[in-house]
């Protein structure tokens, strides 16, 4: 089956973004919020078809900004995972880290190449990954990302792909807006080797002020 490419699918704009006093030139999917919408009206039953990576959303702002305040030293190797627009993992990689975005979805990964070859980050890599069968190789210093569960079976996949690929003395890094039920139950599924710390976040968006967490996870001495 031929695949279309992501400019014959959807009207693209080019967005200018800054974060943490970087800018960078995105392209985006201009008509979003249609499918948000959607998601609205058609609530649980849409979430299978929903197309998570078409949308910023808020948590990923959030955490590139926490990340980048931290601020790592530039060998560490970063990981994002279900990276959607890629938000964290392109901004790191602009600010001189090296990082591999991953995601599952063609679209969400033809994009991601078209803003990393755009902004000029040939120290990012966009990879394809499956969570229930990873392939990476090798091990990362920090792995992060935001929005990553909406149901249940994503919980333990997630958990066992942060303790495969993360260095001894590594951080994982997971964002998410308070309102996600299911990370509750991810934070009491997380096996005993990690130690977690939570903060919360407020940003200001043009309609409402969003509360997003952070979780910190390290793997216990």
């Amino acid at each position: 089956m031929e695949t279309i490419p992501i400019r014959g699918k959807y009207e693209l704009e080019l967005m200018p973004i800054t974060i943490g006093g970087k800018r960078l030139e995105l392209y985006g999917i201009r008509n979003w919020d249609i499918f948000v919408n959607n998601l609205v009206h058609r609530g649980e039953a849409y979430i299978s078809e929903f197309p998570f990576w078409v949308k910023i959303w808020e948590a990923s702002i959030v955490l590139a900004d926490h990340l980048i305040q931290i601020g790592f030293e530039k060998e560490k190797e970063i990981l994002e995972i279900g990276a959607g627009m890629g938000i964290t993992g392109l901004f790191l990689g602009a600010l001189g880290y090296k990082v591999t975005i991953t995601d599952y979805e063609e679209d969400a990964l033809e994009l991601l190449q078209m803003n990393a070859e755009h902004n000029g980050l040939d120290n990012v890599s966009i990879k394809k990954m499956d969570w229930s069968n990873p392939d990476l190789t090798g091990k990362y210093d920090i792995i992060c990302g935001s929005e990553l569960i909406y149901k249940e079976a994503s919980i333990k996949p997630i958990i066992d792909l942060s303790r495969k690929y993360l260095q001894p003395e590594g951080t994982v890094f997971i964002a998410h807006d308070s309102r996600r039920k299911c990370m509750v139950k991810f934070i009491g599924m997380v096996p005993g080797r990690f130690e977690i710390e939570n903060i919360e976040k407020t940003l200001r968006g043009e309609d409402e002020f969003h509360r997003i967490v952070i979780h910190t996870l390290r793997l216990k001495e």
